[in-house]
């Protein structure tokens, strides 16, 4: 940072190239140009610029929780985010969280039996593998452990920072994304909310008001976020156990911190390392709504001590606008429920590939399908086709601007052969970055195929391919995200689908995959341990949240399963680092 710039406060959000500049050179100089980890000291003593008992990397819900639980057990705390604002992933998200057996539920007498909940993630979780008969239900028996852990200790936690003051929070009836598994004996309530407590005229919302209260009380109470540190380096001692940290701040100083209990990361996945995406990911991702400091720096720094990576794969999926992710891939704003009833999702060959009210996680994974046949990702592209009247009662219900308003991203036209037309020539023109993804040429007379099917389906409301409408959820949230007046005008019997009109204009939005965040990182254990190769606790670290792999897998238990894995395993690891011994300087 040059002397003109010193003093001055880094705009609250960063492109890529300027985050990496702040934070001392590109992922890969950071990784191969430099050693990512401390051993013992020899000779003279080791110098510390700050000691305490926790380090938290990080200050999205996995750091907070973990620093706010810490806190309350007397140990002192010190919390580092790289970024020049504090909240990761959580403050931009809706700020919800998963929780089981919630107070809220038990104070209306909503059975959540242990068991069957337990049953309920693992085969959301191992599809491929759950036996009800086998034991450990037929998944590796960590998971299993952690599933428990996830359910025995998510509610003890939120009402935890409740007690304190930290958390303020609210119930919900929502369903959960597999509510129809016969195992989930409670397909509604886990989800609660953060209630809005901030001030008249100060900007609140979801995520970012959970992240502005725990940080408040956190600052209030001894351990503020220290913002623009960006952990660069684990130091360990001589018998491996982590004991510190080293941060470099925008002005590239090396500052040392002593963690006398432990270090725990709450520090994000990696989905904007364009690297790591590439060689991990298991599909065509374009880009994620996640921060740009979520480049996988945990990933490096635990390889290099030995930690087992697992879950790498997988990640919190959406869908994004195909021309607003191309723009600014790390600034993409996901399309969280498809609005509209008259509507329709289709390939490249105009052929509806998937239940449209499915829960966004769910809708992500369809644009994975590859054909052999053809060496292609079939749904590389998915075009949602509405017509006029969908998009009138929807305006200013993302991703359809408000009335009076245009967005560069939707294409319209008065008939079906000019959308097509105009579909075919927006996909040309993006070409170059779609490996020359194109219409094929039956797109428009099965384009127009689907809609006379679907039009049959909205008629007897019977979905007979996807079954649209038929699942607790996609009623519910059908309503929520295209709001009241949408289902009032619809005189159907199932009121997630309507005919499309005969007759133009149709409006299209291109949609592909994108991450919330990727989900896969360092292994831990039921106590949020991060393990070794040899499946053995690395002493003094942990992690949670999207950092890590996830206890979840691939699954998507319900609406905030992330913050809730987040909140529940950093309160874990924040228990664990307060009844472990000190880990000695040596």
């Amino acid at each position: 940072m040059n002397e003109a710039s010193k003093g001055q406060r880094p705009p609250s959000r960063v492109d890529r190239r300027s985050f990496i500049r702040a934070a001392g050179g590109t992922t890969v100089a950071a990784v191969g140009g430099t050693s990512l980890v401390v051993g013992p000291a020899q000779g003279a003593a080791r110098k510390w610029d700050h000691e305490v008992d926790v380090v938290v990397v990080g200050s999205g819900g996995a750091a907070l929780a973990a620093a706010v639980t810490a806190v309350s057990r007397g140990l002192k705390v010190a919390v580092l985010e790289a970024a020049p604002v504090a909240g990761g992933a959580t403050a931009r998200s809706g700020g919800g969280y998963w929780i089981p057996n919630n107070r809220y539920m038990r104070a209306k007498g909503i059975q959540d039996p242990r068991e069957d909940c337990i049953r309920y993630m693992a085969r959301y979780s191992f599809t491929q593998l759950y036996d009800p008969n086998a034991e450990h239900y037929g998944i590796p028996g960590l998971s299993l452990k952690q599933m428990a852990a996830m359910y025995d200790n998510a509610a003890p936690a939120v009402e935890l920072f409740e007690k304190l003051g930290a958390l303020a929070t609210r119930e919900d009836d929502s369903y959960d994304y597999w509510e129809s598994a016969s195992e989930n004996k409670a397909p509604q309530g886990r989800l609660i909310w953060t209630k809005i407590t901030a001030p008249a005229g100060t900007a609140t919302g979801g995520g970012a008001d959970t992240i502005r209260q725990m940080g408040d009380w956190l600052a209030k109470n001894g351990a503020p976020v220290q913002l623009e540190h960006r952990v660069i380096k684990l130091v360990t001692n001589s018998k491996g156990a982590v004991i510190g940290v080293v941060a470099s701040d925008t002005d590239e100083n090396q500052i040392h911190f002593r963690a006398r209990r432990g270090v725990h990361f709450g520090s994000g996945g990696f989905t904007l390392n364009e690297d790591l995406r590439l060689n991990f990911q298991r599909g065509p991702v374009f880009g994620s709504c996640g921060p740009m400091t979520n480049q996988g720096d945990l990933v490096y720094m635990a390889s290099a001590i030995g930690a087992k990576l697992g879950n790498m794969q997988n990640g919190w999926r959406f869908q994004l606008v195909l021309d607003q992710v191309l723009q600014t891939p790390g600034l993409a704003t996901d399309v969280w429920g498809v609005i509209g009833d008259s509507m329709i999702m289709v390939n490249k060959y105009g052929q509806r590939v998937v239940n449209e009210k499915r829960p966004y996680s769910d809708r992500g994974e369809i644009h994975f399908n590859y054909d052999a046949n053809r060496n292609e990702w079939t749904n590389l592209v998915l075009m949602q086709i509405l017509d006029q009247r969908a998009y009138d009662l929807c305006q200013g219900r993302y991703p359809i601007p408000p009335k009076g308003a245009t967005a560069p991203y939707i294409i319209s036209a008065p008939d079906l052969d000019a959308l097509a037309k105009a579909i075919r020539e927006r996909l040309d023109r993006h070409a170059p970055r779609t490996g020359g993804f194109q219409l094929d040429e039956s797109f428009l007379p099965n384009l127009r195929t689907s809609i006379k099917r679907f039009n049959s389906f909205a008629e007897s409301g019977n979905d007979e391919d996807f079954g649209r409408g038929s699942f607790g959820y996609d009623r519910q949230w059908h309503e929520r995200f295209g709001g009241p007046e949408s289902v009032s005008a619809n005189n159907k019997p199932n009121k997630t689908m309507y005919p499309l009109s005969d007759k133009g204009p149709y409006h299209a939005i291109l949609l592909v995959s994108g991450n919330a965040d990727t989900n896969g990182g360092p292994m831990i254990n039921e106590n949020a341990q991060i393990i070794s190769i040899a499946n053995e606790p690395i002493p003094g670290l942990y992690g949670a949240g999207n950092c890590i792999a996830s206890p979840s897998g691939r699954a998507y238990w319900g609406g905030g399963a992330t913050i809730g894995l987040a909140f529940t395993f950093g309160y874990i690891a924040a228990n664990h680092m307060a009844s472990a011994p000190v880990n000695e300087d040596v």
